[in-house]
């Protein structure tokens, strides 16, 4: 395949896991988020169309990346069958999460390529593992996320209720481009932490969810320690 083929067919990819990410995001169920409950029917078109597409750029992806895979709990598995696929909410958000930079830094180094040249599928060197990665608590005091490396986690247990609220707000400033719709998030944000240890915090935690709901991969390494705050 030629390299301007491959860039436009890596693009298409790319555009169309990004639009099946923000369609999926506001499809999750509430208010902790597992597997979507509305626009199934559309979600699973869309999933096909992507695995068929990843089933012929697959060799191409792994000659173009480092590694290809994720780990949670001491269990791997690879982000771009879950980015595709119909996978949980915390293992699918992740995925996509790590998959759609990673096609960005792909199609970057094409660019640097002679577009007319055939890309070559020898490997020249041994696939290495990304180190430079995040790790989340998810379940408990003692689970957490390991994105291929080494664990250097915090427990639950001994995050502070303000540490929680911080990173959320760092995650969202971060996440969401628009201003207005990153405003009313954060206002939504600072009701439901004034609320905290109150009887309005349920409803105010929904009202939370509600307002990112399309951003929900944002916070979903959070929702484990907000939804221990409900019990709270």
């Amino acid at each position: 395949m030629k390299v301007r083929e491959l860039a436009s067919r890596l693009q298409q990819f790319h555009d169309d896991l990004e639009r099946h990410y923000d369609l999926w995001g506001p499809s999750l169920d509430q208010p902790i988020p597992d597997y979507p409950v509305r626009n199934v029917a559309k979600l699973k078109e869309q999933s096909k169309s992507l695995a068929r597409q990843l089933g012929a750029l697959r060799p191409y992806i792994e000659k173009l990346t480092p590694s290809t895979e994720l780990e949670m709990m001491g269990r791997s598995w690879d982000a771009y069958d879950s980015a595709v696929g119909n996978d949980v909410a915390i293992v699918k958000g992740s995925s996509i999460s790590a998959v759609l930079p990673q096609l960005q830094q792909m199609l970057g180094r094409l660019e640097a390529m002679n577009q007319d040249a055939d890309f070559s599928l020898e490997r020249s060197a041994r696939r290495k593992v990304p180190q430079n990665v995040n790790v989340y608590n998810l379940h408990g005091a003692h689970s957490r996320v390991n994105v291929r490396s080494k664990d250097h986690s915090v427990n639950i247990s001994s995050i502070t209720e303000q540490q929680v609220f911080s990173g959320i707000r760092e995650a969202v400033a971060r996440g969401v481009s628009d201003d207005t719709e990153k405003g009313m998030i954060l206002e939504k944000l600072d009701v439901l932490e004034q609320s905290l240890h109150s009887p309005d915090f349920v409803s105010r935690y929904q009202a939370f969810i509600n307002a990112v709901a399309s951003h929900m991969t944002i916070i979903l390494p959070f929702i484990p320690a907000l939804s221990q705050m409900l019990g709270h």
